[in-house]
């Protein structure tokens, strides 16, 4: 490895730093990939399997049939549908559903188990609940969706609001954790594998060719003297038996 050069400000040599980097482009991958699977196996060891149910609100401004249904009134739906998915987590909501079902869980803890998306334009609310129990979250899920459709109304004067999909009771784990997880490790070992290798990089001064005797000593190189490495591997091998 060369020593750190500088440029004519005295200033790091960005670009000396990318060529080193480059050239261990491998070794900071590995680094990355194996602290990933580090994280994602302490993750399936440690991290408690969670699930996630899933149900979908259609709203309307108003109740009517197809054919009395502008397209005024849908652009407002759309519209509207962000206002919709907030008050979704409304604390009215989610007190009323741990009343319900007489959970031991604070408002807050509730509203942060619970998801809603839905597409750019349309109005399909997707909401979505997570727990450790898969029956629990679709239970949990389905309270939050019928009492979030009676706030909305209240609230927003919404007449139609239809459900499109019941809960589901999942069947798998929900995976979000592992992939953030696995992300992250991914991001801190390709990170701590640059800044070693910078690391050596700057404090490596090795004096290597007579270019660096007058960079870093500002002396002048009088002579050298070649090493003949070629004839040295050729004497090693018609000696083989030379040294014990």
């Amino acid at each position: 490895m060369e020593p750190l050069q500088k440029n004519e400000e005295g200033g790091i040599d960005l670009m000396q730093i990318a060529g080193v980097l480059l050239g261990h482009f491998w070794i900071i991958v590995f680094s990355g990939i194996l602290v990933g699977l580090c994280a994602l196996i302490f993750t399936k060891m440690t991290a408690t399997p969670t699930y996630t149910s899933s149900t979908k609100l259609y709203i309307l401004s108003k109740s009517e049939d197809a054919s009395g249904v502008t397209s005024s009134d849908l652009q407002l739906s759309a519209t509207l549908a962000g206002d919709y998915a907030q008050l979704i987590k409304d604390r009215t909501v989610t007190e009323s559903v741990i009343s319900e079902l007489g959970l031991s869980l604070s408002s807050e803890a509730l509203s942060n188990m619970i998801s809603v998306t839905m597409p750019n334009s349309g109005r399909i609310i997707t909401i979505s609940v997570t727990d450790t129990d898969p029956y629990m979250a679709s239970k949990l899920v389905t309270a939050v969706r019928d009492t979030a459709a009676l706030h909305i109304k209240e609230v927003m004067g919404a007449e139609a609001v239809n459900v499109v999909e019941d809960a589901n009771i999942p069947q798998g784990q929900s995976l979000s954790n592992y992939k953030r997880n696995g992300l992250m490790g991914i991001v801190i070992g390709m990170a701590v594998a640059i800044g070693i290798i910078i690391l050596q990089f700057m404090m490596n001064d090795t004096i290597r060719n007579p270019e660096d005797v007058k960079r870093y000593l500002d002396m002048s190189v009088l002579g050298s003297i070649p090493v003949m490495q070629e004839d040295t591997k050729r004497k090693k091998r018609k000696n083989p038996k030379r040294e014990r």
